[in-house]
């Protein structure tokens, strides 16, 4: 009986340690650094192998431009829990001049759906898009002070998660082939990358 509680203990301490180690390696820090000054209208911009993020806080809203090398999809996420979970998403594609931007909500841990589909709202001011030889661009503005029913207000002045993401289907709820999770200051540009992947 002894013996057998002690094995139960053993595996029950290597799996918490394994746990820990997991957690921590996922968290673990992979570069930081100030974003440098945005392109024409835009305050910062940060780059990621082939993903572009620049924004601009304005009055009470954020403009955001993102270009991704690629055909297909690029999109972002503010404010996940875990994995893509409560993160409010912005999607596009571009194709023959006419952009497809979406609104959506990470409703787990792997999967999100249109704000609109499920009691929420689309937040998403003055959309376009562009796709050119180099890749997709997609601009547009959102408010950070409200939310809705889905979404919680994005902090311009504290460290916050935000998820980047390209794909390269234009259907929007392909599979992304980049991804990265990154904690960022709006204000000041300070970022920290805590995760990056490339199929």
């Amino acid at each position: 009986m002894k013996k057998s509680l002690l094995v139960l203990l053993i595996s029950f301490s290597v799996g918490a340690v394994f746990s820990c180690s997991k957690a921590a390696d996922e968290q673990k820090l992979l570069l930081s650094g100030t974003a440098v000054k945005g392109d024409q209208g835009y305050t910062y911009k940060i780059t990621l192998e082939k993903i572009q993020f620049n924004w601009r806080i304005d009055n009470n809203n954020l403009r955001i431009k993102l270009f991704a090398q690629t055909p297909g999809w690029v999109g972002i996420g503010f404010n996940p829990s875990e994995g893509m979970k409560d993160a409010d998403f912005i999607l596009g594609s571009a194709a023959g001049g006419t952009a497809t931007i979406s609104n959506q909500h990470g409703v787990s841990k792997t999967l999100h759906s249109k704000n609109t589909d499920i009691g929420g709202v689309n937040r998403v001011i003055n959309p376009s898009g562009n796709e050119t030889k180099n890749g997709t661009e997609i601009s547009f503005t959102i408010p950070y002070k409200t939310g809705d029913k889905l979404t919680k207000p994005i902090s311009v002045t504290e460290d916050i998660p935000i998820l980047l993401a390209y794909g390269q289907s234009k259907h929007l709820m392909q599979l992304h082939s980049f991804r990265a999770k990154l904690t960022v200051n709006l204000s000041t540009g300070k970022y920290a990358v805590i995760l990056m992947t490339e199929k």
